[in-house]
């Protein structure tokens, strides 16, 4: 019933199929990305980034207001979702470039936050673009291995019984 995307470095949201697209945070700085929604509809996730302070994962009403940052340092923050009871976000942590910069690059990985913040606890060092299924119980993620090959890959929250589903 309802959409959020990013453009010109800001979160919206829009009623389906006709509503006018509204920013999701009355922040203008720094600049959103990968907004995620939790199963209840209730709250987004996303990521930000700033030239100077760098970025975080923030947590918002889906309805509007200000965000709350989850993360407990600066760094590059991607793909940003809730695990499916709402409780916690599973987020890539990735290293710099000679855009963002190479501050806060260290320790690159797939990590897991409760909503309220906190210590991030490393599921997995390699993978991208994380997601759960239905049942809620394993993450699924891609890996880019030699040779342009990549792989579905899932595990556990706690980065236990890999299993490889598919590779291209």
């Amino acid at each position: 019933k309802r959409v959020a995307f990013q453009a010109m470095g800001e979160i919206w949201v829009k009623n389906l199929p006709d509503g006018r697209p509204e920013p999701l945070t009355p922040e203008r700085e720094p600049f959103e990305y990968f907004p995620s929604w939790s199963r209840d509809g209730k709250w987004i996730v996303y990521t930000t980034f700033d030239d100077g302070a760098y970025g975080s994962v923030r947590i918002a009403p889906a309805a509007g207001g200000a965000g709350r940052t989850i993360t407990s340092e600066p760094g590059h923050y991607f793909d940003p979702v809730f695990t499916p009871d709402g409780k916690s976000v599973v987020y890539r942590k990735g290293t710099g470039n000679f855009l963002r910069g190479q501050a806060w690059s260290r320790d690159a990985g797939i990590y897991v936050v409760p909503v309220a913040g906190g210590k991030p606890t490393l599921v997995t060092d390699d993978g991208a673009l994380p997601q759960f299924g239905a049942a809620g119980d394993r993450l699924f993620l891609m890996r880019y291995g030699d040779e342009d090959k990549r792989s579905l890959v899932s595990l556990t929250l706690a980065g236990a019984d890999l299993r490889t589903h598919a590779t291209s």
